[in-house]
């Protein structure tokens, strides 16, 4: 563990070097006072611009939810590849095609794995500063999770929609 530790950190250095890293994710929470349940959430992000239209990035997560007084937490990994297909002066157009596997430490063992593509937007607030947002998710997933569907196609919900800002260095 160790090792990949400090390979990690090595890698993430070295990317920064060449001023082409972005840092950033999402975090949120909620509270639905009917249903007694408090859910929170921390998805840390890092990526490296490839060139101007092709990136890479990783994102880890963390999730929390408390229902009832039944406690879960959800892991995740998901890396994937951004296409940044139109730009428009400060407003950039982006699809990310990745995977993503998530694992929780309830009862049962639920898991998810999913494939796919998501639509974005990133508005590049400064040189160093972007607000991103994701809508939507097209691809397949598999999940053994009550709160989230199986199944192969297209979904546009509150679910799928996500914001974040990134650091760029």
């Amino acid at each position: 563990m160790k090792k990949l530790f400090l390979t990690f950190a090595f890698a993430v250095c070295a990317m920064a070097m060449n001023a082409q890293l972005y840092v950033g994710g999402e975090v949120g929470a909620w509270r639905d006072w009917d249903a007694n349940q408090t859910t929170f959430f921390v998805q840390p992000e890092v990526g490296y611009n490839l060139n101007d239209q092709w990136a890479v990035g990783l994102e880890l997560g963390y999730k929390n939810n408390y229902n009832n007084g039944a406690k879960e937490n959800v892991f995740g990994l998901a890396p994937y590849a951004r296409y940044t297909f139109a730009k428009f002066g400060s407003v950039n157009l982006f699809v990310d095609g990745g995977l993503a596997y998530y694992a929780s430490d309830a009862a049962g063992d639920p898991k998810s794995f999913q494939v796919g593509v998501k639509p974005g937007v990133a508005v590049n607030l400064t040189e160093k500063l972007s607000f991103v947002s994701h809508v939507g998710f097209l691809g397949y997933r598999d999940s053994d999770f009550v709160w989230e569907n199986s199944g192969l196609g297209f979904n546009l919900d509150g679910q799928e929609l996500s914001f974040g800002l990134y650091l760029n260095f």
